[in-house]
């Protein structure tokens, strides 16, 4: 991941310029990386969780002090995630799967009662969850298939095997050897015709 070139032209998370991840970057991204996307929705999310509170709340006395511990996890996790620990990418997965479950379950329980402003900011905070689950799940992928800065090939999809029988064999040969006849001055058509003689120097003198 050292290379300068290494990600371009393949969607990742973004390396600043400077030094990062213990490395000097020069702006380039890290390819199959996506933790900076979570890192995003995690503190947009955590942003919203807490100024919203007031307009979705049933009970805010209650139910803030929650809130406030799920907006200082995520930011935690945020804040460590990078591409080097899998273990970071997999919590970001389950917060981001569990905010998302216990939001989309109140705000369809609260539907008809709550209000429809309610509803909207409960909504808003379970699909900003959804994204940053959607890439923490992707980034623990590339990890596991050990793709994490590096490019894409069309060699790793390929299906084609090289047919090894006798008869394609001997066409291979039999169309190298006239390839080879072809650059001859005096080309041989039949393989058993013996080359016409060539005098040697003492013959010539």
């Amino acid at each position: 991941m050292s290379d300068k070139n290494t990600g371009h032209g393949i969607r990742g998370g973004h390396v600043p310029y400077g030094d990062r991840y213990g490395y000097d970057s020069m702006g380039e991204t890290v390819s199959h990386y996506y933790g900076d996307l979570v890192r995003q929705f995690f503190l947009g999310g955590a942003a919203v969780m807490l100024f919203a509170a007031p307009f979705y709340g049933d009970a805010i006395r209650e139910e803030f002090p929650f809130e406030v511990a799920a907006a200082l996890i995520t930011v935690a996790l945020a804040a460590l995630t990078n591409p080097w620990k899998k273990w970071i990418l997999t919590a970001d997965a389950i917060v981001a799967g569990v905010i998302m479950v216990v939001y989309q379950s109140w705000a369809l329980k609260g539907y008809g009662s709550a209000g429809y402003t309610a509803f909207v900011f409960r909504e808003a905070v379970s699909i900003i969850f959804m994204f940053a689950f959607y890439f923490s799940v992707k980034t623990v992928r590339a990890m596991v298939l050990h793709q994490i800065g590096k490019r894409a090939s069309l060699d790793e999809f390929s299906t084609e095997t090289k047919d090894n029988s006798p008869d394609t064999n001997v066409l291979e040969s039999d169309l190298v050897s006239k390839m080879k006849h072809s650059f001859d001055k005096d080309p041989v058509d039949d393989e058993d015709e013996t080359p016409p003689h060539k005098p040697t120097y003492m013959e010539r003198a």
